[in-house]
Order: structure tokens, then sequence, then C-alpha cells
């Protein structure tokens, strides 16, 4: 006779930066609620890099979540030459998985999943397996703790856009010449004018997307 087809099982992907917590948790609710195994991976890159107490402080505290949630945490090495999509491919092959959470992110290694051709990668690795991704910008309570600190910024109009221009005095006034005053809050582990910018209107806050000093809008 044939043998049943698996149960459904959850694959979240996590690393490193805060928002791995809150996919661990959409994870385990879902799992919660199909009655599915749960594994919690990171994908480490293959070169060597320095150590960081707070990577491991990250690494610790998934661990921990997940095992409170009742699944397995794993942690695999990208050999040299091989790409992201296809380690999560396999792992999730090998593991029966049948739907598979990622966030996008800022942190360098993982910047690959929410650029170029990744999900188009993944998508063509994981065959009939369900992929779920997850916006950190949904979740702007954590802003704080993807970004660096806000700072008091303003966006200039120059040649039919508007570019990032340096701090200013909460206090001086209104800015001149059109400019849109606001929070700049500079992503985690980048060199470059990227991330959000927070300004109020009609009372509601909005978030406007910067990348390297432009405004880019949707």
């Amino acid at each position: 006779m044939e043998k049943e087809r698996h149960q459904e099982s959850i694959l979240v992907c996590v690393h490193y930066g805060p928002h791995g917590q809150r996919l661990i948790q959409r994870g385990s609710r879902l799992a919660s609620l199909l009655g599915a195994p749960l594994r919690v991976m990171t994908v480490e890159p293959a070169r060597q890099e320095t150590y960081s107490s707070e990577k491991e402080k990250y690494l610790s505290g998934w661990r921990k979540q997940t095992e409170e949630s009742g699944g397995d945490f794993l942690v695999r090495k990208c050999g040299s030459g091989q790409k992201t999509a296809d380690i999560i491919a396999d792992a999730a092959k090998e593991a029966g998985v049948t739907q598979i959470i990622i966030g996008r992110a800022s942190q360098s290694f993982w910047h690959e999943i929410t650029h170029g051709d990744f999900v188009d990668d993944l998508l063509d690795r994981i065959g009939a397996i369900d992929l779920h991704i997850v916006a950190v910008q949904r979740y702007p309570e954590l802003l704080e703790e993807t970004h660096e600190k806000g700072f008091y910024a303003s966006l200039v109009p120059e040649g039919g856009k508007y570019v990032l221009a340096g701090d200013y005095d909460e206090d001086a006034g209104e800015n001149m010449d059109g400019a849109i005053k606001g929070l700049f809050f500079r992503e985690l582990d980048t060199d470059f004018d990227s991330g959000l910018f927070k300004i109020v209107k009609n009372g509601q806050a909005e978030y406007l997307k910067i990348v390297q000093g432009e405004w880019i809008k949707k």
C-alpha cells in the first residue's frame, strides 16, 4: 500500500537580527494551528566572520524560543560556491517541510534574500513547498531594534527627486524650499544612507523607504 503523505511541516529561516524572534513566533503559531512540527534554521556564511557576542545572544535566544515552542533549531553552513537558496531547499526537502517562512532583513549576508534572484532561485528549488515572506516594515514597533537610533533629518527636493540631507535642529522652525522634516533610521550593518524615514501625517506615522540617500516612492 502506498505510504501516506507526510503531514504539514514548518521551516522558519532566520539570520542575525531581532526580526528573527517575530518570525519564530509566526512559525510557531502556524505550526500550532496545523498541528505540524516546527524547525527553525539559520545559515552561516562560508567566509569566517569575527566573533560577535551579540550574534551568539541571538543564536541562544532563538534556540531557547524554538525549543520552548516544541521545535528543533538547526544551524547550516554555506559552503564555498553554494547559494543560500540551495541550503534552505536541501534542508526543507530532507525534513519533509511543506511551508517555509523567511523575512526581509538588512544584514549583509542575508540581504541577498530580498535582492536579485533569490526568491526566484528558492521557488525553483523548493517545488510544491509554500513560501511565506514576512516584511520587517510591517512591524514599525521593532524599528529601533532593526535600525540604528533615529536622528532628525530632512528630505530635500533635487532634480525631481528627494534626497536625504543632514540633521537639523528640531526647534529651529520649518525647513525651507519644500523640504520634508522627519526622523531617519539607518539600517543596521550598512555603510550607506539606506533605511526608513519617519514622518507624521494627519496624526499618523508614515515610513518612507530610503535607498542610498534617495526616497524611493512606491
